[in-house]
């Protein structure tokens, strides 16, 4: 496993540098600081990732997607973070494959209750995610936000 050109401290990033032998190629996206502090602007974000087809383009293939989770710069409704989490498995699904940050974060005093957006169990008994960790809840939540690249002003 490498990062992809992302990620790494080389310079230059590497050409697909594991022509070394059998290799898939790590992206941790994270959309804090990338998007908006808002709804609509994280949507926009996730539903429009080109990541898998750019990281192809430069031999960075195949792509998973690691580290992933459901936090927010903003106050997110249960609602939101169920479309969140649809849109990021979509998205994600696109490459080879992605893991979630965590399967079970503990709740506890002294750190707080980290687990609504960063355990994948918690989101299952919080309705965010399906048991079936293929599936989605609305395999459409992203039509409403991709930008439409024909479109000419």
């Amino acid at each position: 496993s490498f990062s992809d050109v992302n990620w790494q401290f080389n310079n230059p990033p590497n050409p697909a540098a594991a022509a070394i032998g059998s290799q898939l190629y790590d992206n941790h996206l994270f959309v804090l600081g990338v998007a908006d502090a808002n709804p609509d602007a994280y949507m926009t974000s996730i539903c429009n990732l080109n990541r898998v087809q750019n990281d192809a383009a430069v031999g960075n293939s195949p792509l998973v997607f690691g580290e992933w989770g459901l936090p927010t710069q903003f106050n997110a409704t249960d609602e939101f973070l169920n479309m969140w989490a649809d849109a990021q498995k979509l998205a994600y699904s696109q490459g080879a494959g992605w893991m979630f940050w965590n399967f079970k974060v503990e709740k506890s005093e002294l750190a707080g209750n980290l687990s609504r957006q960063w355990s994948y169990l918690e989101g299952i008994e919080l309705g965010y995610f399906l048991k079936d960790p293929t599936q989605v809840h609305d395999p459409h939540v992203c039509d409403p936000y991709v930008i439409n690249s024909t479109t000419t002003a």
